[in-house]
């Protein structure tokens, strides 16, 4: 068998993973164009998502999960590691080099290293394995909810006038973390594994529909999101910000699973890196309007989005390395 014929083989099953997906996001970006899905349902439909079904799908999977047995040490580390690196990579390149101020380079860094992971990342994860590590998707969660958003919110709440009022942003940090559905949805899923709470069959499948909406929901959402997104970004910053997300961020993760915890599960190190490949999360632009920012962040996730189909293909070739 010739190398050019599995090169062909092996593109056109990577292909078969990702084109289903963006596929979706492009049907999502048409009607919403054409007007068939008017752009004022995106809020609502992103609410539903946010508030609802991407809720009760990671409930469900903690839940139905030994809770013993879904942490693994080493792949906290890297994840944690790689998310943490490619942030404050991006931060203090904002901050230093290009003079911005603490809450604009906070901005950066967030886009440049927090994943779409529970949309793309995800779909992904679901459609590359044939049993999905389940496992990784919770610690991935647990690791951008506890670790990731404190850290990038209280930088993004530091201004002039309230930077040096540490109770305040601390306040600020704790009330968006309480309020926030996924952590709610990530607690109560730990508690309902750890007294193994099982519910009533018909709400059971109630939370199984709802659960199974979340990736086409999501995908159209983040095509209909792109509808208009003018890219305001400097060619400096769409370089700095995308060149870290897409490329910069799974390779230091593929490097690090590879060379610091080689025994790991093959698939553990494979779901880390492809939640790594994920683009931005499409919440970015929503996060960056509340500090006046949201043309901007929506023309860095359009351009991220649109790339993202050559990276993740790039990425998925590379897990044959691993």
């Amino acid at each position: 068998m010739s190398i050019h014929f599995i090169y062909v083989m092996n593109m056109l099953t990577i292909l078969s993973i990702t084109a289903p997906i963006f596929l979706l996001i492009l049907i999502g970006f048409i009607v919403v164009r054409t007007g068939a899905l008017p752009a004022t349902s995106i809020p609502g439909m992103s609410s539903y998502l946010l508030f609802l079904a991407l809720p009760c799908l990671i409930f469900q999977k903690i839940s139905q999960l030994d809770i013993s047995q879904v942490v693994n040490a080493d792949y906290l580390l890297i994840y944690t590691m790689g998310c943490l690196l490619v942030f404050f990579s991006v931060f203090f390149i904002s901050r230093i080099v290009l003079r911005d101020s603490i809450s604009f380079a906070a901005l950066k860094g967030f886009g440049g290293s927090f994943p779409n992971s529970a949309l793309i990342g995800l779909s992904l994860m679901m459609q590359y394995f044939e049993h999905p590590p389940t496992q990784a998707f919770v610690m991935v969660m647990l690791v951008e909810n506890i670790v990731l958003f404190p850290i990038a919110f209280a930088l993004m709440e530091t201004t002039p006038e309230s930077g040096a009022d540490l109770k305040k942003t601390i306040c600020t940090v704790g009330v968006r973390l309480l309020k926030n559905p996924i952590i709610i949805a990530v607690v109560t899923g730990a508690l309902a594994s750890l007294v193994h709470f099982n519910p009533p069959a018909f709400i059971a499948r109630v939370m199984d529909l709802l659960a199974s909406s979340v990736a086409p929901v999501a995908l159209v959402i983040i095509g209909g999101s792109l509808v208009g997104s003018q890219v305001r970004a400097s060619a400096r910053d769409l370089l700095l910000i995308s060149g870290f997300k897409l490329v910069l961020h799974p390779l230091l993760v593929l490097l690090m699973v590879v060379f610091i915890v080689p025994d790991m599960d093959s698939s553990l190190k494979q779901a880390a890196v492809i939640f790594a490949a994920s683009p931005m999360m499409s919440m970015y632009p929503v996060i960056g309007g509340q500090y006046g920012q949201q043309a901007y962040c929506a023309g860095l996730l359009l351009v991220t989005t649109v790339f993202g189909f050559f990276s993740i293909s790039l990425m998925l070739s590379l897990l044959e390395l691993i």
